[in-house]
C-alpha cells in the first residue's frame, strides 16, 4: 500500500487536489463525467482502518480517486464545450499526433477499435493509467509505437534486426518510453512499459530495464 501511494501521490492528482487546481466543486466534476465530458478517475483506493492520535483512535472508512495530471487542463475545457465539442477536439489532437510521428518516419496507425474505442477508453479513466499524463497526444503515440514495435519484434526468432529496422525500433522504443506511465507497483510486470520498453531494450538494443 505505502508503495503504491507514493507513486499516486508522485505522478497523479487526488481529486481534492484536482478540484481546488480547477475551481470547481465536487458536484460539478460528477456532473461533466456523467454528461460524458471529463475522465473517470484513473485509480481509486479503498481505505479502511484506523487512525490514531493524541485525541486516540479513529475508524477510517472511504475511498481516494486520482487523475492523471492533464485531467486539470481537460476539465477547464470542459466547462466550456459540450461533449461532442470535446470529442471532436480529442480526435484533431489525435490525429495530429500521428500526423507528426508519420511525418518524422515512424509508421502510425489508428487503433483497432477505431476512435470511438479510444474515446471511450479514456472518458473510463484507462489512459490515465498507461499514459504519461493522460493526453490526447501520448494517447497516439502510446497507441502507435507499441503496434510498430509489435510489427518489429513480433516475427523475430533471435535478438538481432536489420540494422534500418533496429535504428526504427530503437526510435519508437524511445518514444513509447517518453509518453507511457511507470505504471503503479501492482502492475509494472503485466504491463507494456515492462514487455515494449523494458523488454525490448534488454532483447534488441542493448540496455537493461
Amino acid at each position: 500500500m505505502r508503495a503504491l501511494l507514493d507513486y499516486l501521490h508522485t505522478y497523479f492528482l487526488s481529486e481534492p487536489q484536482l478540484l481546488f487546481r480547477c475551481g470547481l466543486a465536487p458536484g460539478r466534476l460528477a456532473a461533466l463525467q456523467s454528461e460524458g465530458r471529463a475522465p473517470l478517475p484513473s485509480y481509486k483506493v479503498r481505505c479502511a482502518g484506523a487512525v490514531t492520535s493524541y485525541f486516540g483512535e479513529q475508524a477510517l472508512d472511504g475511498e481516494l480517486a486520482w487523475y492523471p495530471q492533464g485531467m486539470a487542463e481537460w476539465l477547464i475545457e470542459a466547462e466550456h464545450a459540450d461533449a461532442a465539442t470535446l470529442r471532436a477536439r480529442f480526435e484533431r489532437r489525435y490525429r495530429a499526433e500521428l500526423a507528426r510521428l508519420a511525418e518524422q518516419g515512424l509508421p502510425t496507425v489508428e487503433s483497432i477499435g477505431g476512435l470511438d474505442e479510444e474515446w471511450a477508453h479514456f472518458l473510463a479513466g484507462a489512459y490515465g493509467v498507461c499514459t504519461r499524463h493522460g493526453r490526447a497526444e501520448q494517447i497516439a503515440a502510446k497507441g502507435a509505437m507499441v503496434a510498430l514495435i509489435d510489427r518489429l519484434t513480433e516475427r523475430q526468432t533471435r535478438p538481432a534486426l536489420p540494422e534500418p529496422e533496429l535504428a526504427l525500433l530503437r526510435r519508437a522504443v524511445d518514444l513509447l518510453d517518453e509518453a507511457e506511465a511507470w505504471f503503479a507497483p501492482h502492475e509494472r510486470a503485466a504491463s507494456s512499459r515492462a514487455r515494449c520498453v523494458d523488454g525490448v531494450r534488454r532483447q534488441y538494443l542493448g540496455g537493461g530495464a
